[in-house]
C-alpha cells in the first residue's frame, strides 16, 4: 500500500514538473502544431476576435566598436479567429531612427485540405516609414491571412544604447496566453524601474551573467569581465483589456514593465545623467538646438506682423498670434516633443510636426512680449506622464502656457478647430512639466476651462407603421463646441458628415438638416434635423420596447 502510494505521488510529481516545463519552456519559430490551426475560439475566452498564443522578448546590449548596442529580439505568435481580428495581421513596429533591423522574418500559417500551409512575408512587402526625428515604424500587412490563420513573426532590432527602453506591455486588446520579458543589463547602466497599469499575477525572477570585453588587457587573458544583471518577468492566461468608452487612454490601465535610463557609469567612473531630475531635463531642452533655441530664432520675415501686433492692446496680442499660427500653418499630424524641421523650414513649407507648430507660437508670443513658457507632456496614447521618475524617454509634445493671475492657461495651435485657450483630448493626460526660463522643471496639471455641454432634445412619435419621426435639435457650447466643429470638417473631408451618421445608425434617415456655427469662432454649435428610424421598436403582446438612448 505504501509503495502504491509512492508511486502515484511520484507520477503526480513528474506530471506537474512535465507541465512546469511544457509553460516555461520557448516555443519554436516555424513550428506550428495543427490543432492551433483547427481552434475555432479561444478556450478562456470564447468572444475573442484573435489572441496572442506567445510573445518572448530579450532586450540585451552587444559590445559594437568598443561601446553597446541594444538589442531587442522578438518572438510573437498570433491566432486569428474570425473577421473582426484580421487587423491583428497589420503591424507597424517603432524603433528608434538610428537603429536598423539585424533579423526579420515573418509567415502565415493556413490548414489546407488537413496539412499545414506556409506562406512567407516577402521583403518587398513592408516599408519603413520615418515620422519623426527619433522614430521609424516598419509597417506590413500578413499575406495570406483568414479566420483561422497563425502569425508567427521573428525580429531583432539594434539600437544606440544611450536611450531608455519603450515600455513593454504585458496585456493588449485580445488574450494573451504566455509573455516573457527578459531584460539583460550590464552593471555600467542605471534604470529607474517601475510596472504601471491594473495589477497582473506577474512572475519576476532574477538572475546574473558575465559579459567580456575583449582584448582590453585587465586580466591574465587579456580580457576583462563585467557583470550583467537579468530580470526576467512573465505573466500566463493574461485576459483582455479592452477599449472602454469616456476612458482617454487604456494604456493607463495595461500592464506594462519601463526601464528608464537614469545614468551610465564607465569604467573610468565617470558618469553621465539621463533622467536625474525634471530639472535636468529642463536644461536638456533649452539647451537643444531642437527646443529652446527655436524659441529665441530671429525670424525677420515676421518682423513686420509682430509690428502691427505689438500695436494691439495686450490682451488681444495673444489671440492675433495663436490665430495666425493655427490658421496658417498645417500640423503633419505627428507629435513632437522637438522641432521636427525647425523654424525656419516651417515657415517655408508651411507644414510641420506639433512640436514645429507650437515652439514657433511660443517664439512669436516671446516677441510681443507675452508671458508664456513651454509645457512638455506626454499624449494619452502614450500612458500618464510618470512624474516620479522623470525622463525625457516619456516626452513627446509642446504645447504653450501662458502665466495668468490665477495660475496658467494653455495654447495649442495645431488644431484648425480648436478655439484659443482649449486644449486637444490627446495633450490632457494629467500631468505635464513646465519648462522655466531658469532651466526648472515644475510640475502642472493640465485640464481644460469651460469644458461646456451638450444640450439635445428630442420631439418625436411612434407611427402606426412602428417607425420613430421627430425632430432633434443639439447645442454644443465652449470645448464641446470646439469637439463638434472639429469632427463635422474632419468627417467632410472623408466623404462627408451625414454619410458618416448613416454608417453610425444604418436605419436612421435624415432630411432638412443644418448646423449653424460650424464656421465660426464663437462657441457654440448648434445641430437641428428632422429623423425617421425603424427596425428600433419590439413588440410583445400589448407592449411596446423601445430603447430611450437611441437618439
Amino acid at each position: 500500500m505504501m509503495m502504491r502510494k509512492l508511486t502515484l505521488f511520484l507520477a503526480l510529481m513528474l506530471m506537474l514538473q512535465l507541465q512546469l516545463t511544457a509553460q516555461t519552456q520557448k516555443v519554436k519559430f516555424r513550428k506550428i502544431p495543427a490543432e492551433l490551426l483547427e481552434q475555432t475560439t479561444h478556450p478562456l475566452d470564447s468572444q475573442a476576435d484573435a489572441a496572442i498564443l506567445y510573445q518572448y522578448c530579450r532586450v540585451y546590449y552587444a559590445l559594437t566598436n568598443g561601446w553597446f548596442d541594444t538589442h531587442t529580439f522578438v518572438h510573437k505568435r498570433i491566432k486569428i479567429y474570425n473577421q473582426d481580428g484580421m487587423g491583428w495581421a497589420d503591424f507597424a513596429i517603432p524603433y528608434y531612427a538610428e537603429g536598423n533591423f539585424v533579423k526579420f522574418k515573418a509567415y502565415t500559417y493556413n490548414l489546407e485540405e488537413g496539412k499545414v500551409v506556409e506562406t512567407k512575408l516577402e521583403n518587398d512587402n513592408f516599408n519603413t516609414e520615418e515620422f519623426n526625428k527619433v522614430f521609424k515604424r516598419r509597417k506590413f500587412a500578413m499575406p495570406a491571412v483568414s479566420p483561422g490563420s497563425v502569425i508567427d513573426i521573428e525580429y531583432e532590432i539594434s539600437e544606440p544604447s544611450s536611450i531608455s527602453l519603450q515600455p513593454y506591455y504585458l496585456q493588449e486588446e485580445i488574450p494573451v496566453d504566455f509573455v516573457e520579458y527578459e531584460v539583460e543589463i550590464p552593471k555600467y547602466y542605471t534604470f529607474n524601474k517601475s510596472v504601471k497599469g491594473l495589477p497582473l499575477p506577474v512572475t519576476r525572477k532574477n538572475d546574473s551573467r558575465t559579459g567580456v570585453i575583449p582584448g582590453s588587457g585587465g586580466s591574465q587573458t587579456g580580457n576583462d569581465n563585467y557583470a550583467i544583471y537579468v530580470d526576467i518577468y512573465t505573466a500566463s492566461n493574461v485576459p483582455a483589456l479592452k477599449e472602454e468608452p469616456f476612458v482617454p487612454s487604456m494604456n493607463n490601465y495595461r500592464t506594462s514593465i519601463n526601464y528608464e535610463l537614469s545614468y551610465i557609469q564607465g569604467s573610468s567612473g565617470k558618469i553621465t545623467n539621463f533622467s536625474n531630475t525634471w530639472d535636468n531635463i529642463a536644461q536638456l531642452l533649452m539647451e537643444s538646438e531642437d527646443f529652446g533655441r527655436q524659441m529665441e530664432l530671429r525670424l525677420t520675415e515676421l518682423n513686420p506682423l509682430v509690428e502691427q501686433w505689438m500695436l494691439l492692446p495686450a490682451e488681444e496680442r495673444v489671440n492675433a498670434v495663436y490665430y495666425y499660427v493655427r490658421n496658417n500653418y498645417n500640423w503633419n499630424e505627428y507629435y513632437g516633443g522637438l522641432a521636427e524641421k525647425g523654424l525656419k523650414k516651417l515657415l517655408d513649407e508651411k507644414s510641420g510636426n506639433s512640436g514645429d507648430i507650437n515652439l514657433l507660437l511660443i517664439n512669436l508670443l516671446k516677441k510681443v512680449e507675452v508671458d508664456v513658457l513651454p509645457c512638455v507632456l506626454s499624449t494619452t496614447d502614450r500612458g500618464f506622464l510618470n512624474v516620479s521618475y522623470p525622463s525625457l524617454a516619456q516626452i513627446n509634445y509642446v504645447i504653450a502656457a501662458l502665466k495668468t493671475k490665477d495660475g496658467y492657461s494653455f495654447l495649442d495651435a495645431t488644431n484648425k478647430y480648436l478655439d484659443a485657450g482649449f486644449l486637444p483630448k490627446h495633450t490632457l493626460n494629467l500631468d505635464g512639466i513646465i519648462v522655466t526660463t531658469d532651466k526648472k522643471g515644475i510640475k502642472i496639471p493640465l485640464t481644460n476651462p469651460n469644458k461646456g455641454v451638450v444640450a439635445t432634445n428630442v420631439l418625436c412619435v411612434i407611427t402606426d407603421d412602428m417607425l420613430i419621426k421627430g425632430q432633434v435639435k443639439s447645442t454644443h457650447t465652449q470645448y464641446d463646441a470646439c469637439s463638434a466643429r472639429s469632427v463635422y470638417y474632419e468627417e467632410e473631408k472623408q466623404g462627408g458628415y451625414l454619410k458618416s451618421f448613416h454608417d453610425r445608425y444604418p436605419g436612421l434617415e435624415i432630411t432638412n438638416h443644418t448646423i449653424e456655427g460650424a464656421d465660426s469662432l464663437k462657441p457654440i454649435i448648434t445641430e437641428r434635423y428632422d429623423f425617421e428610424l425603424e427596425g428600433q421598436i419590439e413588440e410583445a403582446g400589448d407592449l411596446i420596447y423601445l430603447n430611450p438612448m437611441l437618439i
